[in-house]
């Protein structure tokens, strides 16, 4: 596994250097670009660009927390439980209201208000992905495969493993600090959100369902997906992770990974990943946003 990772790393400097001494029409190529953007900016910005022919990564050294961005591992972890375990994901859940926290971002909340109510896995994978919600991730790491063995599945299946998931949503509200070790590189994350919408990863209808909620993502939509308002882009699936302010009143983190499909048939995947940001969330969805753009433009030249 560390030889499988070190090759990842040295192909990805071999092309990132490939890249940063291949310009387009401008004389500029994508990584000088962004790094020019990025050194001007406050707290740490990381980026991973992947598309068949291109790898760039900006600041991918750094450790950022993944925040909700884990729904989708969490997600894909989920699957493989139920479909090796030859069970639906309609599978019935019976959930007690007292088990839910009232004060946390939870959309579900609205629809099931009664003290006891039964809701199908797949309803919950859907509030988790596209809603990101949060009752409905503690209840999947619950009821059916915890972080740590998350993480494990996902460490079995990934293209590069530099992640790592130790604590569900309510354990990082109970103790902001623990964001910081739910955390990704950019090219991790844009690595397996290629590898879900590209590749069979569990079986056909898990993996669907998950490619849909991805491509219906609600929150975020002045991130990485800005973008797709009268351009090419023919099929755009993403999931965002924000939220928690660390003792130094920055933004602990605002995070969007996405994959993009444009009508000529090629696709590319983009992580972008913000850590301690002196500025608002607005200001940071801003970068994310102006990152998604200068990617979006390269592709088109």
């Amino acid at each position: 596994m560390k030889y499988h990772i070190w090759l990842i790393s040295v192909i990805c400097l071999i092309i990132d250097v490939s890249c940063n001494r291949t310009s387009r029409s401008t004389g500029v190529s994508l990584q000088e670009d962004l790094y020019a953007f990025i050194d001007s900016l406050s707290g740490n910005v990381g980026v991973a660009f992947v598309s068949e022919g291109d790898t760039v990564t900006v600041n991918n050294g750094v450790h950022y927390p993944m925040m909700s961005v884990f729904k989708m591992h969490e997600a894909l972890a989920v699957a493989n439980t139920l479909e090796r375990s030859g069970i639906s994901l309609d599978t019935i859940l019976s959930i007690n209201r007292v088990d839910l926290d009232l004060d946390t971002w939870s959309p579900m909340l609205k629809e099931y208000t009664a003290e006891r109510f039964t809701v199908p896995v797949s309803k919950l994978m859907e509030y988790a992905v596209t809603k990101s919600d949060n009752n409905a991730s503690n209840l999947l790491f619950r009821h059916i495969v915890s972080p740590t063995e998350t993480d494990a599945y996902i460490r079995s299946i990934a293209k590069d493993t530099t992640f790592r998931i130790q604590y569900s949503e309510a354990e990082m509200k109970a103790n902001h600090a623990l964001s910081y070790c739910n955390y990704t590189t950019p090219l991790s994350a844009a690595l397996l959100i290629k590898q879900v919408m590209e590749e069979p990863v569990v079986g056909k209808n898990y993996q669907d369902s998950i490619r849909q909620y991805l491509s219906t993502v609600t929150t975020g939509q002045d991130r990485l997906g800005s973008v797709t308002e009268g351009s090419d882009v023919e099929l755009f699936a993403h999931k965002t992770g924000s939220g928690y302010q660390n003792e130094a009143g920055e933004l602990i983190a605002h995070n969007d990974v996405g994959y993009f499909r444009l009508r000529d048939g090629r696709s590319y995947a983009l992580a972008v990943l913000i850590r301690d940001f002196a500025g608002t969330e607005a200001d940071a969805s801003a970068i994310i946003a102006d990152i998604s753009r200068r990617v979006y433009h390269y592709c088109k030249k």
